[in-house]
């Protein structure tokens, strides 16, 4: 709250009960962004992942956890990763572009990770595919959901 916000509120006389008047709090802001003008945007900085989705969960054999996310807000999906080790990979798509996302360092490793994200609406599958940075384990490992729910689609091959 603003110096001017807590002023006005503090000058608010009370109610007749004798409580305090609560000042109006600014609604939130919504999405920045729906559909096609989603595509290839980032999903926090459109605020499209104020409340998604989470259409499916999966671990990898790696032990790093993906997730694959809707806005119906924004009708855009991306994937998330964490509990991940520098190097690891992780691309979304729609059955249109392909988003990316890679863990570059000891910070993005200790953190979530988000693709950007891609045009969806209600049925679209989203595919997901993880792909660990170490050689040894270098097979990736992909699964699948639909937006709007229905029998799940995961893991894909």
């Amino acid at each position: 709250m603003t110096a001017a916000g807590v002023t006005a509120a503090l000058l608010l006389p009370p109610h007749r009960d004798g409580t305090p008047r609560a000042s109006a709090a600014a609604p939130a802001p919504g999405p920045r962004c729906h559909g096609t003008a989603c595509e290839g945007q980032d999903p926090i900085h459109m605020v499209c992942g104020r409340a998604p989705d989470t259409l499916t969960t999966h671990r990898t054999a790696t032990g790093a956890r993906v997730e694959l996310r809707y806005s119906g807000e924004c009708g855009a999906g991306w994937a998330r990763m964490y509990a991940t080790r520098v190097g690891d990979g992780l691309t979304v798509t729609a059955g249109g572009p392909t988003r990316r996302a890679r863990i570059a360092d000891e910070v993005d490793a200790a953190a979530y990770v988000y693709t950007a994200m891609t045009t969806a609406r209600p049925g679209t599958v989203l595919r997901a595919c993880f792909r660990p940075a170490a050689a040894a384990d270098s097979r990736r490992e992909c699964f699948e959901a639909r937006v709007g729910g229905g029998a799940p689609v995961s893991p894909a091959s």
